[in-house]
């Protein structure tokens, strides 16, 4: 039997499995919409984000004094505090972009 032309119509029976996968496609997708708002109501998350938002915000307050009077540490240390929140910011916006 040879492969099926994606142009030709489908007979019932194949029309039924589309509609069956369809329907799994969305509960699946239902139950892992529940399982993020579980996650992101859940106090653990709650108290990291609010830790990361105060952690965030304390490192820009250190980055707007210099820290060193060379302007070469104080650039390593400036990129330093930027990694630390990209990095943190990556993991909030990972949880919140699955959510």
């Amino acid at each position: 039997m040879g492969k099926r032309s994606p142009y030709e119509p489908l007979d019932e029976k194949d029309i039924l499995k589309k509609e069956n996968e369809k329907k799994e496609i969305e509960l699946k997708k239902q139950a892992v919409i529940r399982l993020a708002s579980q996650c992101l109501a859940d106090p653990k998350f709650k108290k990291y984000r609010n830790e990361f938002e105060s952690f965030r915000k304390k490192v820009f307050q250190y980055m707007a004094e210099p820290m060193n009077p060379d302007p070469v540490q104080d650039a390593h240390y400036l990129r330093s505090c930027v990694n630390t929140v990209n990095v943190l910011d990556m993991l909030i916006g990972k949880i919140e972009k699955d959510s």
